[in-house]
């Protein structure tokens, strides 16, 4: 099986040289290229084309956000995962809707790193535990824009049991694979309800549709003691 191809997008060197150095010395995913602003990250995606851009949020002249943007809209093949700083639902929620396949923060492990770059790859939902924390709790206080479900139920859009499962699942962070494992089915059927799902909820991907499962309250995560 060919490499994982990533570009990585930081303004700061240090960090830049940090991911490129334990990315490189990692088995199955490879270093396509480097950038350090928005505009860069652009230009670098569609002429290398990889596989997945690990993308930085607050850069100049142009933010990870738009970034994400143009690259998913522009170069469909690529995956975007941002990995930034801030985990506060005004860089979260963009993003997510600009199209990133996932969000980590800077405070991840390499090899939780390497596992999220993996599951974008695999169609599942690399989120950080702070952010699914923070989403759940700002759709609790009603923080996030829930009009284009308002009034409505996992019933009355129509989810199936099993449908609504797998995106609770999702939700708090499970992989595909995990996922099939914990309900006794195969990796396909997985993506089969998530399509299904998607449709249902009238949304493009499998990120929105978990922030529509957050919206509806049927995606409800593990919130450790205290926190």
């Amino acid at each position: 099986m060919a490499d994982i191809t990533v570009l990585i997008v930081d303004d700061q060197p240090l960090m830049l040289h940090a991911l490129q150095t334990f990315i490189e010395n990692e088995d199955g995913v490879s270093v396509a290229g480097t950038a350090e602003d928005g505009e860069a990250a652009v230009e670098a995606a569609k002429a290398l084309e990889p596989d997945l851009v690990l993308m930085d949020i607050k850069m100049p002249r142009l933010n990870g956000i738009e970034a994400t943007r143009k690259i998913v809209s522009e170069i469909p093949g690529t995956r975007v995962l941002a990995l930034t700083t801030f985990s506060t639902l005004d860089y979260v929620v963009p993003a997510l809707r600009a199209g990133a396949a996932g969000y980590l923060v800077k405070d991840a492990r390499p090899d939780e790193i390497l596992a999220a770059i993996r599951n974008a790859m695999d169609d599942s939902l690399p989120l950080s535990p702070s952010v699914v924390r923070l989403m759940a709790r700002q759709v609790i206080g009603g923080a996030l824009d829930t009009q284009a479900v308002a009034g409505a139920s996992a019933t009355e859009v129509g989810l199936a049991p099993r449908e609504i499962l797998v995106l609770q699942f999702l939700g708090n962070g499970l992989s595909n694979r995990e996922i099939a494992k914990k309900m006794y089915i195969s990796e396909g059927s997985v993506k089969a309800y998530l399509a299904n799902a998607c449709t249902k909820l009238g949304v493009r991907d499998r990120l929105q549709a978990v922030i529509r499962g957050f919206e509806l309250g049927i995606v409800s995560p593990r919130l450790s003691a205290g926190e």
